[in-house]
């Protein structure tokens, strides 16, 4: 009978370590940039360089994320030219306007920025009234708000701060820090559904100014929705693989037939 106990403890052991794989299983993706620098660049314009990690490149069909230069107006994440520059990031980036994403959720890019610009829609915009910021968000208009990522950008003479160092921010809830940003912010922004447009050199351009049709792409720019279609897809938590609670399962079904082979043995002595 004490073996029996004693055997019947080893299983329920065996069976909570089990578990306990499925409780530890997977740490969820934390998105989150670093530009440099963020703080006293060239009114006149400046390229920033901008670093990503712990973005998921399997979210939302691996469509993968934009990563822009502007203001942060009421439905920016829909809105293709509201940004003075873009590039598109995913795990198949390469060519014109994009840059490709690790599977580890990595990628490192260098951004145009600059205090004054006119955007695709003919509004002028003054990043030293109007708060302006390095931006990454889920790509093709998809509503996740899981990899969004803000960064302030100050320039000389706005009167939000001094110094050159860099910046960084992260998180789900769309929050950042870094260096100050101007004060103000901006109104709210047309929806367009469309993505932002880039050029198809290695760095990010000037969004087309109020001479042109508004929503015109420079001449000779890549968007992302030439390359794929939008389609919206569930915003939900990254998937994970099952093999933890298989394994847990596995372990009980063995422990209960070792014990009940156990107790046969006994019955028959």
């Amino acid at each position: 009978m004490v073996r029996c106990q004693r055997v019947l403890g080893a299983a329920v052991a065996l069976a909570a370590a089990g578990l306990g794989l499925v409780a530890v299983a997977g740490p969820a993706h934390a998105a989150s940039l670093r530009v440099s620098p963020t703080a006293n660049l060239s009114p006149g314009g400046q390229s920033v360089t901008v670093s990503g990690s712990g973005f998921d490149p399997a979210r939302n069909n691996g469509f993968g994320v934009y990563v822009v230069f502007g203001p942060r107006r009421s439905g920016f994440h829909r809105d293709a030219n509201a940004f003075a520059s873009a590039f598109w990031v995913h795990r198949n980036g390469g060519g014109g306007g994009q840059v490709k994403m690790t599977a580890a959720g990595a990628f490192s890019l260098s951004l145009s920025v600059k205090a004054r610009f006119t955007d695709g829609n003919g509004r002028s915009v003054n990043c030293a009234t109007t708060s302006c910021y390095v931006m990454a968000f889920a790509a093709h208009g998809v509503s996740d708000r899981s990899q969004d990522v803000f960064v302030p950008i100050s320039f000389r003479g706005s009167g939000s701060g001094s110094g050159s160092g860099g910046g960084s921010g992260g998180g789900s809830a769309g929050g950042g820090t870094g260096g100050a940003a101007g004060p103000g912010s901006g109104g709210a922004a047309g929806a367009s559904g469309s993505a932002p447009s880039s050029s198809a050199a290695g760095t990010a351009t000037t969004a087309p100014g109020a001479g042109g049709p508004p929503g015109a792409a420079p001449a000779g720019s890549a968007t992302p929705l030439a390359v794929e279609p939008f389609r919206e897809t569930a915003a939900g938590p990254p998937a994970r693989s099952p093999w933890p609670f298989w394994a847990a399962v596995g372990a009980v079904v063995i422990a209960a037939a070792a014990v009940r082979a156990y107790t046969r043995r006994l019955r028959r002595r």
